[in-house]
């Protein structure tokens, strides 16, 4: 798929889950090979997954250099911005990486949502089911891989709206594109712009999705 809208989206989501696996990497202390596949398996995990699917193989991240210099230089925007912008205290830093991480993290599950939905609709554009599911799976695929590397029970299948944005925002690429005629590129820009925007909201507002509540104790649950 060679759709320019396609490519500045996958460049956008690698760099920004790259840099969202690189500060995870550091806040766990890990070595630079740790920060490397941190990074990597959050910039390329979800795509992989994508690419499997669709049965495209070797997958995209193997077929090109381009994914490994947008990871190494994300790595080095991440270090020389840990290691030489002056903070006055450990607590701001701690703080400013925070907010970057949850930005960048934000960006790349729009920016995924987005390549995802769209490779699965130029293959088949008949089946709405399969194309959301890739733009979800390609979303989340990486940061999945990323907490589980990182030893942490993955974020998605526990807490705050993150699958669900990136399910919304599918659902509203494909509706005002196929049922609206939105072009894609509109399509693309209201899909990613949804779905950044509905996980700052649900961080900022603490939104969850409802969980099950037990009406008595239990040994069991």
């Amino acid at each position: 798929m060679q759709s320019i809208w396609w490519q500045v989206f996958d460049i956008l989501g690698t760099s920004a889950f790259a840099l969202s696996g690189a500060l995870v990497a550091i806040s766990r202390r890990m070595d630079l090979f740790g920060i490397f596949v941190l990074a990597a398996a959050t910039a390329v995990g979800g795509g992989i997954v994508r690419d499997l699917m669709l049965g495209h193989t070797p997958p995209s991240a193997f077929r090109t250099t381009l994914y490994v210099w947008i990871i190494a230089l994300s790595i080095v925007a991440v270090v020389l911005f840990i290691r030489y912008v002056n903070v006055s205290s450990r607590q701001r830093l701690v703080h400013q990486m925070e907010s970057v991480y949850l930005v960048c993290d934000a960006i790349g599950l729009g920016s995924f949502t987005v390549t995802g939905t769209l490779m699965g609709f130029y293959y088949y554009p008949q089946y709405w089911v399969l194309n959301v599911t890739l733009g979800v799976l390609t979303a989340v695929g990486g940061g999945v891989v990323r907490d589980v590397l990182a030893g942490q029970i993955p974020g998605v299948l526990k807490k705050e709206i993150y699958a669900t944005a990136a399910l919304a925002g599918a659902c509203i690429l494909l509706s005002v594109h196929i049922y609206w005629g939105f072009t894609i590129y509109a399509a693309s820009t209201l899909s990613f712009a949804f779905t950044v925007c509905l996980r700052l909201v649900a961080v900022r507002l603490h939104w969850n999705l409802p969980r099950v509540r037990r009406t008595t104790k239990s040994s069991i649950f």
